[in-house]
């Protein structure tokens, strides 16, 4: 499939309204607030006109300020956008013979994202999203014909006896859902395994750099699941060549 096939046109338009509402959640999800409701400015709590909620385009045509107070909105809402938007053409781009599927691996790849961000930002991964995810990934993997018990098995278990070992310490019991359904959606085990792998491999490369730089300090906790989300995105993209590495 090209970039510039309806298909993935499409994909990334849907992919920017999902992003649109995706900011929505950020904002409000951690801060315990309904996600129902009309946006409005941060700055003076004016609503927002329908016409400035359009992605990314309202933000340029605004040049990044509130139409009534004038104040600098933040960059994050279009950098959400346009990164769900890409998330979008990626799930067309893997599934380009079934349009469904594509659109489930989307939405599955698009909750990761929001999740990865929100779980930097306060330390814990909503219900709210964690839950859907691996409902979502259950019927993804039913429609695909790669329903396997191994895989969320062998993730969630691994996490889980973290999670056992050091109290909650090591990992929080919502990186354990989002494990489940990381190995659901990815369908069997040594793809599982990778995309931990993978997580764990820039996790400690993170944390390396933020301890030599001592942006971090040893006893700062960091967020695993923008690990897990970028792990399971690498092995979305390149999982079957990064296999055929370690076992030819």
């Amino acid at each position: 499939m090209q970039l510039t096939d309806p298909i993935a046109i499409l994909f990334f338009i849907l992919g920017l309204t999902f992003g649109s509402f995706g900011n929505v959640l950020i904002l409000r999800l951690p801060k315990g607030q309904r996600v129902v409701g009309r946006s409005q400015c941060a700055k003076c709590k004016t609503q927002i006109m329908a016409s400035d909620l359009i992605p990314v385009i309202s933000y340029i045509f605004l040049r990044g300020k509130c139409r009534s107070c004038d104040k600098k909105i933040s960059i994050q809402y279009p950098i959400v956008e346009l990164v769900s938007g890409i998330l979008f053409v990626i799930a067309a781009v893997q599934i380009p013979e079934s349009s469904i599927a594509a659109l489930i691996l989307a939405i599955l790849l698009w909750l990761l994202f929001l999740m990865a961000f929100i779980d930097a930002q306060i330390q814990g991964i909503p219900d709210l999203l964690n839950i859907p995810f691996v409902l979502i990934a259950l019927l993804f993997a039913w429609f695909t014909g790669t329903l396997t018990v191994m895989a969320p098995v062998i993730a969630a278990g691994f996490f889980a006896l973290q999670w056992i070992a050091s109290k909650g310490a090591w990992v929080g019991s919502g990186d354990i859902i989002l494990a489940a359904g990381i190995g659901l959606m990815l369908g069997d085990w040594p793809r599982a395994v990778v995309a931990i792998a993978v997580a764990y491999i820039v996790g400690a490369t993170v944390a390396l750099v933020g301890l030599i730089t001592r942006q971090i300090s040893r006893k700062d906790r960091i967020a695993f699941g923008p690990f897990l989300a970028i792990g399971t995105l690498v092995t979305v993209v390149w999982g079957e060549w990064l296999l055929q590495m370690v076992i030819p």
